[in-house]
């Protein structure tokens, strides 16, 4: 069966605000549309000008309608900034079923426990990027559903941000009647559109040089 699906990324940038509409069909991405327009109301990735940041917004995204011919309903918002910040965490649970098989259960259990660090009020966590799972000391497992084991574990990167930061942005798409599916890093989406399996398995420093930060 055929699958279509329409995706949107706005990129809130410095200099700039981009947005991009594509038109997904069986995994092959075929750009359908395109907006820009000159940033007002951003310092360093971060708003300091509600009012003015709306209309940039607001004039990428009008762009990108009319030349896709679609309305907007939805879109991915990427994030950066000086107030992104991340660390390096684990956790561990243990799998007590007779059978001793490793679930998707499991996997979100562990997950959800190396998630769980101390926060203050002012940070709000935007990603958890699994690393690596652990199988009974067995090291570099990237999918342990299905495996057999007594004790799973995780390492994970947890990427944060200013709450101000965060909420400000969000506010700035949504009074434009638009919902976010997701708030993404975007030196994340980037690695994502431009490293290949290989370079991210051999390790590699992508480099992301912005208006405002790099």
């Amino acid at each position: 069966m055929r699958r279509e699906r329409l995706v949107v990324g706005l990129d809130v940038g410095t200099t700039k605000v981009c947005c991009l509409v594509a038109n997904v069909v069986d995994g092959i991405i075929e750009i359908v549309g395109m907006g820009m327009s000159p940033s007002r109301g951003l310092e360093k990735g971060v708003v300091v000008d509600i009012g003015r940041t709306i209309q940039s917004i607001r004039k990428a995204i009008e762009e990108a309608e009319n030349m896709a011919d679609v309305r907007i309903s939805e879109l991915y918002v990427g994030i950066a900034g000086k107030h992104i910040r991340s660390i390096n965490n684990s956790a561990t649970v243990s799998i007590t079923r007779p059978d001793r098989i490793i679930t998707k259960e499991d996997v979100y259990r562990v997950v959800e426990a190396a998630r769980t660090i101390p926060l203050s009020p002012d940070v709000e966590l935007i990603h958890v990027i699994p690393r690596q799972y652990i199988v009974d000391g067995q090291e570099g497992i990237t999918d342990p559903v299905g495996m057999t084991g007594t004790r799973l574990e995780v390492d994970v990167h947890l990427v944060m941000g200013s709450v101000t930061a965060v909420h400000n942005l969000v506010r700035c798409v949504e009074s434009l009647g638009v919902k976010i599916s997701q708030i993404v890093l975007e030196p994340l989406a980037s690695s994502m559109a431009v490293l290949s399996s290989a370079e991210k398995e051999l390790g590699v420093v992508l480099l992301d040089i912005g208006g405002g930060t790099t």
